[in-house]
């Protein structure tokens, strides 16, 4: 083509065609040539989204280029998650994936993507949930609660923010592993489930380490245990669960990086390389564990190897206690 007729030729493309030239020019290792669309699947304000902005403004560093957060809520997580699925694999559209995809696996029969095909990225990390109860509850500790709720079979609710989420699923994995039994309670979201928890209009809740700190710091509700194996580093003085007599339980928020399927493997190294760099800047990490959440890193195959046993794990709680979101 002359010279004057490729100038011809780029006079008629829209600004809206230029994706297919970005794809291309993403592939031959000018990735990224324009700005990254990091898809938040929850809220603004939520933990998602706080983690999902920290990560997008190290990102931006470490590529050179704009990294956008864009918040697609709905559906647990799964609205987002499947406009992503269906965008330009490119590297131009990223999910901020979480545990709840896994889940969603098992409880939304109908769902029009599996997380399974996707590609994952970068494993970004772990955030606990602390076991929360009203303080008008006359619970010390997990045994007390374990005896209280013996002694008074579905006489407590526990919240979670809605039917489906890890949070529904932490507790009902608590029940079974100590055969209790609780009512579930689901509210739209967090917030208002724990103005609930404050009052003791329900008694139990499960919630992510970023957002319980400052209920917990403040007095407004009571934490017995952490949920993963390991104490916090934001709560130490504070006992797990399986320390408190629960052998065994072990549970997390995580998250990571994902890309939809046919992403080409320069692009997800690029992001891979850049996630990797963040997880050693020293800043990053000390404003990544202010909010409770402990860094990831490690290649994709970290990220994939989780998201299996996570599908398969939480499957299993998800058939037995009956969950479905129809």
């Amino acid at each position: 083509m002359k010279r004057r007729d490729f100038i011809k030729a780029l006079s008629y493309i829209g600004a809206g065609s230029m994706a297919p030239l970005v794809g291309v020019r993403a592939a031959s290792g000018a990735y990224p040539a324009a700005p990254v669309r990091l898809v938040a699947p929850f809220p603004p304000g939520g933990t998602v989204d706080i983690l999902a902005r920290l990560v997008s403004s190290q990102l931006a560093r470490e590529l050179s280029q704009s990294v956008i957060v864009e918040n697609r809520a709905g559906a647990g997580g799964t609205i987002g998650a499947d406009a992503v699925a269906r965008a330009r694999p490119d590297g131009y559209t990223v999910l901020f994936g979480a545990a709840h995809h896994a889940i969603a696996q098992t409880v939304y029969p109908a769902l029009p993507y599996d997380i399974r095909n996707m590609v994952p990225v970068s494993f970004l990390g772990r955030v606990d949930h602390v076991l929360l109860v009203t303080n008008k509850l006359p619970v010390k500790n997990v045994a007390e609660l374990i005896a209280y709720l013996k002694a008074n079979p579905d006489k407590l609710a526990y919240g979670s923010p809605g039917t489906g989420t890890l949070h529904h699923l932490m507790a009902e994995q608590f029940k079974a592993v100590t055969g209790t039994r609780m009512m579930h309670v689901p509210y739209k979201g967090s917030s208002p489930a724990l103005v609930d928890l404050i009052s003791g209009t329900i008694q139990v809740y499960f919630e992510t380490m970023p957002s319980a700190l400052q209920y917990v710091r403040s007095g407004s509700v009571r934490a017995l245990a952490v949920t993963s194996r390991q104490r916090s580093r934001s709560l130490p003085d504070l006992p797990t669960i399986a320390e408190s007599g629960v052998p065994n339980y072990d549970a997390a928020s995580w998250y990571g990086l994902f890309a939809p399927r046919g992403t080409p493997a320069p692009v997800v190294t690029a992001l891979n390389g850049a996630t990797a760099r963040a997880f050693v800047n020293e800043a990053f990490v000390e404003q990544w564990r202010r909010q409770g959440a402990e860094p990831g890193g490690g290649n994709p195959d970290v990220l994939r190897k989780l998201l299996l046993s996570e599908v398969d794990r939480w499957s299993a709680v998800a058939r037995d206690a009956n969950i479905r979101v129809e």
